[in-house]
């Protein structure tokens, strides 16, 4: 089966199939401008759209998201129950999700996490191909923060990571971020999991990133989507 992963901005994508596509956690206007705003329609035109949103934070969400009901054929939205939403501006068309909670829609099984930032995490099986976006669930590890603290978070994505490989994962979505010495984890995802694709995320714009993580030893069995700026894609066969 042939999946387009598209980069929108910062830990937004889309996944397109053949007969539908997802959006993951379109950002606030901070984040998004009319250039993000018309890629995304043009992903979605006339398709049925499943769009999802991990938690609350500006980088990852903003009532904005909404509008893009209009340029798809169908649309739903899951977004994530640490989400606040006005009366005003809730879809008929959508669903709040908590942590440890399974839906099936349109044909995709949706599992979660909770993560150990805010939200969730989302687990996805659509035709037998799993898909992990973790939203902000990562190896945070800040060095200003107490011992325990560190091990306290830590732990959470360790576990999550130990789920998983019971599982398998077909493509993955989890952070990267230089600020930290580990990074925020992707090494320790990919080499405990050998996804068959990976997608370093959260990455404020700062795209070459990604090379330091191409020059890492890293699974022959993982492919990673280096990308460089907004709008590029990659086309896999999973």
């Amino acid at each position: 089966m042939k999946v387009e992963i598209t980069y929108i901005i910062h830990s937004c994508f889309t996944v397109e199939f053949d007969d539908r596509v997802l959006l993951f956690d379109y950002p606030g206007r901070s984040f998004s401008t009319k250039r993000t705003k018309k890629l995304v329609e043009s992903k979605l035109n006339d398709k049925t759209a499943l769009i999802l949103s991990s938690h609350s934070h500006g980088d990852h969400f903003n009532q904005d998201v909404f509008q893009f009901q209009e340029a798809a054929s169908q649309t739903i939205f899951v977004l994530s129950d640490d989400i606040a939403i006005s009366r005003n501006s809730i879809p008929s068309n959508f669903k709040m999700i908590g942590p440890e909670e399974e839906i099936t829609i349109e044909g995709i099984s949706i599992e979660t996490f909770e993560s150990n930032d805010a939200g969730v995490a989302f687990f996805l099986t659509y035709r037998d191909k799993k898909i992990y976006y973790g939203g902000d669930l990562a190896k945070w590890d800040w060095p200003e923060w107490s011992s325990l603290k560190q091990k306290q978070h830590v732990k959470v994505f360790e576990d999550v990571l130990d789920i998983l490989k019971d599982r398998g994962v077909d493509v993955a979505f989890s952070n990267m971020d230089e600020r930290l010495e580990s990074w925020a984890g992707p090494l320790d995802f990919i080499r405990t999991l050998t996804p068959r694709y990976f997608v370093p995320m959260h990455t404020f714009g700062n795209e070459e990133w990604i090379e330091d993580l191409m020059d890492e030893d890293i699974p022959s069995k993982t492919n990673i989507f280096n990308y460089k700026e907004i709008g590029d894609s990659v086309e896999w066969n999973i």
